[in-house]
């Protein structure tokens, strides 16, 4: 049996790349997916910028969130940009949006911008 030899870079990309459909991503797969959904002002335009004005992270995979029964795994996501980082510097921005547990796609967002 040949063994193919992947280089690293592969790999990550291989292992960054999106979730089956079957499987949930974890925190650190959904905040690099909601990451690519805020990106840009106010939210920030770097992975390390958008990590700080995600707040908290929460898998939801009962009850009702955005009008809806929660049907499968949803990821919802905090969002707090202080007045200080907020590029219009005029006030603080806080809400919430939800993403799909398996796809990444957004669902509904209750914040400037998103919807």
């Amino acid at each position: 049996m040949q063994h193919i030899a992947i280089p690293l870079a592969l790999t990550a990309l291989l292992l960054s790349s999106p979730v089956s459909a079957a499987t949930v991503m974890n925190e650190s797969q959904a905040r690099v997916a909601a990451a690519r959904i805020l990106k840009g002002d106010p939210y920030g335009n770097s992975f390390e910028q958008i990590s700080k004005n995600i707040d908290e992270a929460h898998l939801i995979s009962s009850g009702n969130i955005c009008g809806a029964r929660v049907t499968k795994p949803l990821w919802q996501f905090q969002v707090v940009v202080p007045k200080n980082r907020n590029p219009s510097g005029d006030h603080e921005i806080r809400g919430s949006f939800v993403i799909d547990g398996q796809t990444g796609k957004m669902v509904c967002a209750k914040l400037p911008f998103l919807d």
